[in-house]
């Protein structure tokens, strides 16, 4: 789905160009045909509207160009033509496409709300949310993600003590206490504003996967604020043993999470005093050991530092060999270096 603020604001821009007649403004409720639906239209500057089948609590957008012709479903995957509104009474017909057999569309105004209140959203916020299911590979690893509005689960294939253990952890950061109210307060904003469900991008897949080690990246786009709404965390874990680790350990130090898509790291002085003798200097940016917030990622050959670019040629990427950081390594890295290096 697409989230950017610009390509929202323009469809925003759109609607007030093209109002829907005030008098459509509310929730209406009756037949497409012979089956049951709800729709509602969002009053004047915003020209659009949603509906869904009863069965299925599905919300899909409708759009109107110019007034007076038809309104557009989502991927014009049919259209409403309404005749003159009869007081609370709203009849007319959809097609599948021009020419198409129609049927008809009968609806009584239920609600004075538009698609943003509880009228039209409370009876989806009722019933459990849709579950998607998606089996999945990286190389040679079998697993499968589950999305549930803003819960989504990653969950390893096999059944060893320690794939049990990371899938316990896997569920558990999938789980916010208020991640399934902002899916909807989400959803709720942009039916009010363009009649279309919009909600935040969530994205859980592996990053790297070998016989010791397992990283996945925990993605979210906020829904509507473009670049800025974009974070993401590296979370990893110790295939033989099923334990959570800290890479930020093995050189010295912790990383300190807000979400399972964000936090920050206060680099080591003794490693930040060497990294600043790694990266070539550029008096336009700040030093490469000023950020707080770094992507750090490994392999069998070695170690990357990175932080999350924002576009200002000031990013940080750089990669080391196990060879070169062996003598800043902790204690736990040391440990673990034999481990790292298998494939």
């Amino acid at each position: 789905m697409l989230k950017p603020l610009a390509i929202l604001t323009l469809a925003c821009a759109t609607g007030y160009a093209n109002a829907a007649p005030t008098d459509l403004a509310g929730v209406w409720k009756g037949t497409l045909g012979k089956t049951a639906i709800t729709a509602c239209f969002n009053a004047a500057p915003d020209s659009n509207g949603s509906y869904y089948y009863q069965r299925f609590l599905t919300p899909i957008q409708l759009t109107q160009e110019k007034a007076g012709e038809p309104w557009a479903e989502d991927g014009k995957t049919g259209f409403w033509q309404l005749d003159a509104l009869q007081g609370d009474t709203l009849t007319g017909t959809w097609s599948k496409a021009a020419g198409a057999t129609p049927l008809p569309l009968v609806l009584t105004r239920s609600s004075a709300e538009g698609c943003g209140g509880d009228a039209y959203n409370a009876p989806m916020e009722a019933a459990p949310l849709p579950v998607k299911v998606e089996k999945k590979a990286f190389g040679e690893h079998a697993y499968q993600v589950r999305t549930q509005g803003a819960q989504v689960t990653l969950k390893l294939e096999g059944d060893s003590p320690a794939i049990h253990k990371i899938n316990q952890q896997l569920a558990r950061l999938a789980v916010s206490p208020d991640g399934q109210n902002a899916f909807f307060n989400e959803r709720r904003e942009f039916l009010g504003r363009i009649g279309s469900a919009y909600t935040s991008e969530i994205s859980v897949d592996p990053t790297y996967w070998s016989s010791q080690w397992l990283t996945v990246r925990f993605y979210r786009w906020s829904a509507g604020f473009g670049r800025g709404g974009i974070s993401w965390g590296l979370h990893t874990w110790n295939l033989q043993t099923g334990e959570s680790v800290d890479p930020w350990t093995w050189i010295g130090t912790g990383f300190e999470w807000y979400s399972p898509f964000s936090g920050q790291v206060k680099l080591p002085k003794n490693f930040a005093t060497w990294l600043e003798t790694q990266a070539a200097a550029d008096s336009d940016c700040p030093g490469v050991a000023s950020y707080d917030s770094y992507d750090l990622s490994f392999d069998t050959q070695g170690m990357q530092l990175a932080n999350q670019p924002i576009g200002d040629g000031c990013d940080v990427d750089v990669t080391f060999s196990w060879s070169q950081l062996e003598p800043l390594l902790s204690a736990q890295g040391r440990a673990a270096l034999p481990s790292l290096q298998l494939p």
